[in-house]
């Protein structure tokens, strides 16, 4: 896993995927318009867990929440409060220009699993990295959390330290 700057902070432990969930519902209810948080860990690590979670805190049903592998984009919510988009598929040196995310951006926040897979610098993402730490433990670490905007990386801070 990659290092954790100190804006960051240290990685976030959850003991379950209800536990990864309120993490990610705490950063939600936080997000807004315009705001971009990239997704990445191994097959399996909760994902698609968390996006759930980031759904709950912007007061969408985490049960309509899928996993966008095969149809690379959902969006929850009318209108759209949740744009959650999944580069698996493409691969490495994904070509994202077809997805228009600057437009998607004007209408809600955006999740994207796989966010390491396209350069999505230009947006100012919050990186989070998911990694397996157990049978149903995981640990969630903001990664270059300085060169996220301000504002996500308070949110996340925010999030992170909120109650559990």
């Amino acid at each position: 896993m990659s290092s954790c700057t100190t804006r960051g902070g240290p990685p976030v432990l959850t003991a379950s995927p209800a536990g990864t969930q309120a993490v990610a519902a705490r950063l939600g209810a936080r997000l807004g318009t315009g705001d971009l948080i990239l997704l990445d860990g191994p097959l399996g690590a909760g994902k698609t867990v968390f996006v759930r979670g980031l759904a709950t805190g912007l007061g969408i049903d985490p049960g309509l929440v899928r996993s966008p592998t095969f149809v690379l984009h959902h969006v929850y919510g009318s209108p759209p409060r949740l744009h959650h988009l999944d580069l698996y598929r493409l691969g490495p040196g994904a070509g994202i220009a077809l997805l228009d995310l600057d437009t998607l951006l004007e209408s809600a926040p955006a999740a994207v699993e796989w966010g390491s897979y396209a350069d999505l610098s230009a947006w100012r993402p919050l990186r989070l990295s998911l990694d397996i730490a157990g049978e149903t433990a995981r640990s969630i670490e903001a990664v270059d959390a300085e060169e996220a905007a301000p504002r996500l990386a308070e949110a996340w801070r925010a999030a992170a330290h909120g109650p559990a």
